[in-house]
């Protein structure tokens, strides 16, 4: 485990990060956001967040975590919302809730509940729960769950112990916060269910990536971003996504674990879609129906993520990333690399570096 605090950190106070695998914003837009922070800014820590963790913390069996605490110039704040924090969490089953310590305004007591002063919003995408707040009363979740936190409501949340999950998220405030919010989502309903969306998953994945490296002008653009993830959600629950049954989210969901277990080899959907009673045609069509990707698709999507992931977090050679990310030889991988991205994945390890 890799323990992290806040000395000699520019920018963000990083609390803890271990195991190297977790409405359009128009692309002009995010262009011009990524102008506007000045490289090499520095700023110190907010008052009391001069937080360490301890150094007998263990990381559960095969845990993977990564969160940071964001120090929030001025300048930030003219955009109107800005993100205050942000991370995952792959929790396993039997594993007491929250795993890893928090800043104290930030721990989660299930007893007492918690009050933030901002916005979250919250993607479950494995396993199962429950979340209570004042004005919703308990609600339970399930993966595919999307569910908001409000400043000065109380709210308290936690996986299955049996299940555990795996969980995405994003903090946030500012005065565009406090009015996207107030319009489109409801502190009364405030969990969503929008399935397994790798848009919506990619998007959490790329606001850690950004935040990791605090590359230029990253803070606009992950609040670009957030936007965008609250958008996709809002257009979800407003009628954008098919009707779905119980058995079709399961079944979905299940191909899209075993997916993500197989991206390293040959994943065959015709033998998938026998041993689950349904023909290949009808599979494809529910699959898509779900996710908005074909099946064959969204490996490849998965694939894409963690070649990034692997290039950007290790120094493997490119023939081993291609093998560990299931291509059969590295110049198949290099071309499908950077026809999805514009650039070679050697280019694109050192533009991340």
């Amino acid at each position: 485990m890799r323990i992290l605090t806040c000395a000699g950190l520019p920018d963000s106070l990083t609390i803890a990060r271990f195991d190297q695998d977790g409405m359009e914003v128009l692309a002009c837009f995010m262009h011009f956001l990524s102008r506007q922070d000045s490289p090499g800014m520095l700023h110190e820590p907010r008052p009391g967040y001069d937080f360490n963790m301890s150094s007998d913390a263990t990381t559960p069996p095969g845990e993977s975590a990564f969160f940071r605490y964001i120090t929030v110039p001025e300048e930030a704040k003219r955009w109107g919302l800005y993100v205050t924090n942000l991370g995952y969490t792959k929790v396993p089953g039997g594993v007491p809730y929250p795993p890893f310590k928090h800043p104290e305004s930030y721990t989660l007591q299930q007893e007492t509940g918690r009050i933030l002063p901002e916005y979250q919003v919250i993607y479950i995408t494995r396993g199962s729960g429950m979340f209570w707040s004042e004005p919703s009363g308990e609600i339970t979740i399930e993966a595919g769950s999307v569910f908001f936190l409000f400043p000065g409501i109380r709210h308290r949340y936690r996986p299955n112990l049996n299940t555990g999950w795996d969980e995405q998220w994003v903090g946030f405030s500012g005065d565009h916060a406090v009015r996207t919010m107030q319009t489109f989502f409801d502190p009364v309903q405030p969990v969503c269910q929008v399935g397994m969306a790798p848009d919506l998953h990619s998007l959490f994945n790329q606001i850690c990536e950004l935040t990791q490296h605090e590359g230029f002008g990253f803070r606009p653009v992950i609040a670009a971003k957030t936007v965008e993830i609250l958008a996709r959600v809002q257009a979800i629950i407003s009628g954008g996504a098919v009707p779905r049954s119980p058995e079709d989210d399961a079944l979905v969901r299940k191909a899209c674990c075993r997916i993500n277990d197989a991206v390293e080899r040959a994943f065959d959907f015709k033998v998938f879609a026998a041993e689950n009673g349904i023909s290949y045609t009808a599979f494809r069509r529910l699959f898509k129906a779900h996710t908005s990707l074909a099946p064959n698709q969204y490996l490849l999507e998965m694939r894409l993520r963690k070649a990034q992931r692997l290039l950007i977090n290790t120094s493997l050679p490119i023939k081993v990333v291609a093998r560990e990310c299931g291509f059969e030889n590295s110049f198949y991988f290099s071309r499908f690399f950077k026809q999805r991205t514009r650039l070679a994945p050697l280019h694109y390890r050192k533009q991340c570096w």
